[in-house]
């Protein structure tokens, strides 16, 4: 696994359908714990403006090959937003700002050094196919979930 160094990296010249995705969260197709915590985020993001993508679909290989090398390695969750690319504990405590009460609560948490929360997220990113287990992700039909993902 790749050890995110940066907390993002601004993109530049993104196609413009790209640009009006924003916010994209890109994940791990694979990852069971993943796909779990995508369908978590389609429930609870209400207004809906949260896109996703895989990491290994074809909009996600656009993104990290537009993001230049410090993410070409990356099999950590992504955020896209505002065309700067944030991983780790940082695109997740992002993520949330997304979210409905009380979800939207745990961005508080982004006060906590980025080590000791990157730490902690690479712990679980490198146990997850362990705890969790592997599969392809299954993208719901229900509530217009569908729109919502880029391949």
């Amino acid at each position: 696994m790749y050890i995110l160094k940066v907390e993002y990296q601004r993109i530049l010249n993104l196609p413009d359908k790209l640009v009006k995705k924003q916010p994209i969260v890109l994940f791990d197709g694979e990852c069971t714990l993943c796909s779990n915590s995508v369908s978590f985020l389609l429930r609870h993001n209400r207004i809906g403006n949260l896109s996703f993508a895989s990491l290994q679909s074809e909009t996600g290989l656009k993104i990290i090959k537009l993001a230049g090398p410090t993410f070409q390695q990356a099999d950590t969750v992504l955020l896209l937003q505002d065309n700067k690319l944030y991983g780790c504990s940082s695109a997740a405590l992002r993520i949330t700002s997304h979210l409905g009460f009380p979800f939207h609560l745990l961005r508080i948490l982004i006060l906590v050094p980025a080590f000791i929360r990157d730490a902690v997220y690479h712990y679980i990113a490198r146990n997850r196919y362990k705890w969790f287990g592997k599969n392809s992700y299954c993208i719901p039909d229900e509530k217009g979930y569908r729109e919502r993902f880029l391949s």
